[in-house]
């Protein structure tokens, strides 16, 4: 078999298993050369002096008095390296060099470490002036500060409850941190008024050190010595880079002609690369395939699988699904897309064997598919956040009801208790310390908040349902630091007064039955499956919930509900308007309940309903691309 029928049949069966289709491309016209070509290479060696500065440490190495004489003395030392009086980093080169020619044309730039001797310099430091020593900037030098717990007038507010008069009293008392003086010692100097200069670290002077480092540069310089060659050779050698030579034949080193950018080693060679052109056609098209290299490397391949990539993608994002599930499952397709989304670097774009025009619109088909679904995955999401909103409002507005109805004692309370409305005031409180969470020292507050915003961030990134950005992610996690503590402390000590009473079961019984059982007449509409039967359902759930009012009527005699000389309809407005109270009162909270959970549950619904299609179309980039990878 010819070596073109073998490029052919290659070409013809990995392009059908890259694109799913036949790729009938017919290759003619073979042109094979072996240009001649000569390289010219080497490495100049570069010597340089680095700074370092150690504060008040001082380094190992040769003492040199101040910082500019060590300065000095490290590049009088690199004068000598630089003319070679002193070979030490030329040694070192010459033992990476080996004597094939072929692996030193491979060495890239290279460090050469550094020369064994340190120079050392010290300077008087310029903070202390020698001494080692500041003035403490906590007291100001005068070894005491004022009392944190007063402010320095000696005395302290307090509160305390008047058990028998049944209120708060407010008086002053000597302040037990200073014992009434004001002042405390500073605990930053211990009193002295002079603190260890941070600068150079007490020792009065800052360290220099100077260190020469060597690094071997390389230049390389080519040409052809024959004029037999196709004319992207020079592109291909570019292209490739040092990693030509493993396409060579018949390399010899041959003698050094000139200077090579004032390289201190240099060689040369000369090398056979093998180039190979054909013409293809494919759909009465014909294109140039070039190769190069003994393992005949693809240059440019000129497009051949254009046709078979576009008769696949041409339908990817029209609207039919299976179309864009065989389209994503293309290799090629497949390949390219994850390409340009992660923006890599594949063969079959860099070679060319898909052109940049059809790779384009490939992406652009991809992109509009992408778009499509995510039009697709909050279609309608409107109608039932809204939906949301009446379900939830209606759900908290009745557990609300209950709360109240059970303990009515509790209810009547609620104006007493810190409200939303009451509560940036309590955070501001915290946070300038007025008072200490859980009885520990006010600075502490500082340490719970921050504690609780690193807890939220990372509760957020391991649980919220999908990937979001950094400035999401840290305002949910502010939101949940600020409004959990006060969602958390109300519920803790609001169910500790709650319990307190006597649970009041028959007016929760007989006021809930009003709120609870209007669930009634939702069942009955949405049970039945067909459209003509919810009429008759919600009929029967009215029934029922005209029945459960009744029955719970008969019942007051027995369970007392309602007073007998007052009507039942009477009584039972008397029992639910502290409850109705009860709700005016915490509004706010229940709009804020209702809008968090009617937002982010109908929103995870439907990703997670988004998910599941996108899914289907068993493709990761394609979930990467819709955020849904997590």
């Amino acid at each position: 078999m010819s070596q073109l029928q073998q490029f052919q049949d290659f070409i013809r069966t990995n392009g059908e298993e890259l694109t799913g289709v036949d790729v009938p491309v017919v290759l003619s016209d073979e042109q094979a050369k072996q240009p001649q070509l000569n390289f010219t290479f080497g490495w100049r060696i570069e010597i340089g002096v680095n700074s370092h500065s150690h504060g008040g440490r001082r380094p190992a190495g040769i003492s040199c008095g101040t910082s500019s004489d060590a300065s000095h003395e490290a590049n009088q030392a690199a004068k000598e390296y630089v003319s070679g009086r002193d070979p030490l980093f030329n040694e070192r080169f010459i033992k990476i060099l080996g004597p094939d020619i072929s692996k030193n044309f491979l060495i890239k730039n290279t460090g050469l470490n550094s020369a064994p001797n340190t120079y050392v310099g010290q300077d008087i430091c310029s903070n202390c002036r020698g001494s080692g020593c500041v003035s403490c900037s906590s007291c100001n030098g005068r070894g005491k500060s004022s009392c944190y717990s007063c402010s320095g007038s000696g005395r302290v507010s307090v509160s305390k409850y008047d058990s028998y008069n049944q209120r708060t009293v407010y008086t002053t008392e000597s302040c037990s941190s200073c014992w009434g003086s004001g002042k405390q010692t500073c605990s930053t100097c211990n009193g002295s008024g002079d603190v260890t200069c941070r600068t150079c670290d007490g020792s009065g002077y800052l360290y220099y050190s100077y260190t020469i480092d060597g690094e071997a540069k390389r230049s390389t310089r080519w040409k052809h010595t024959s004029s037999d060659y196709h004319e992207w050779t020079g592109d291909f050698i570019k292209r490739t880079g040092l990693n030509v030579i493993h396409g060579f034949n018949d390399i010899t080193e041959v003698d050094v002609e000139g200077d090579l950018d004032g390289c201190t080693f240099v060689y040369a060679f000369s090398a056979i690369l093998p180039t190979l052109q054909f013409t293809a056609t494919i759909d009465k098209v014909d294109t140039k395939m070039c190769f190069a290299g003994k393992q005949n490397k693809t240059h440019d391949a000129g497009g051949v699988y254009d046709p078979a990539v576009w008769k696949v993608a041409q339908k990817m994002g029209a609207g039919d699904k299976k179309d864009d599930t065989i389209a994503l499952a293309t290799p090629a397709i497949k390949n390219i897309v994850e390409a340009d989304t992660t923006s890599s670097k594949i063969g079959l774009l860099e070679e060319n064997w898909v052109s940049t025009d059809i790779k384009d619109a490939v992406v652009t088909n991809y992109k509009t598919l992408v778009t499509q679904l995510k039009k697709q995955s909050v279609k309608g999401i409107v109608p039932r956040m809204l939906g949301a909103v009446v379900k939830y409002a209606y759900l908290f507005f009745t557990l609300g009801i209950l709360i109240a109805l059970l303990f009515p004692q509790f209810a009547e309370q609620t104006q007493d208790r810190v409200g939303l409305m009451q509560y940036p005031q309590w955070i501001v409180a915290l946070l300038k310390g007025d008072f200490a969470l859980f009885g520990v020292h006010p600075l502490a507050n500082y340490a719970f908040v921050i504690g609780l915003f690193i807890a939220s961030y990372q509760l957020i990134k391991r649980c919220y349902w999908k990937n979001i950005g950094k400035a999401k992610t840290y305002a949910l996690a502010l939101g949940i630091t600020l409004l959990l503590p006060h969602i958390g402390l109300s519920l803790f000590y609001n169910t500790l007064t709650a319990f307190q009473y006597t649970p009041a079961l028959v007016n929760a019984l007989a006021g809930g039955a009003l709120f609870v059982g209007l669930y009634l007449l939702v069942i009955g509409f949405s049970w039945p499956s067909k459209w003509y039967l919810k009429p008759i359902g919600l009929i029967v759930a009215a029934a029922l919930y005209v029945a459960l009012q009744f029955g719970i009527a008969m019942l007051n005699g027995a369970l007392g509900i309602v007073p007998a000389e007052v009507k039942y309809v009477r009584g039972i407005g008397q029992i639910i308007e502290p409850a109705l109270m009860f709700m005016s009162h915490n509004l706010i909270e229940l709009g804020l309940l209702t809008i968090l959970c009617s937002y982010f549950l109908t929103r995870r619904r439907f990703w997670l309903n988004a998910k599941t299609a996108v899914a289907d179309y068993n493709s990761p980039v394609l979930l990467k691309s819709m955020n849904m990878e997590r």
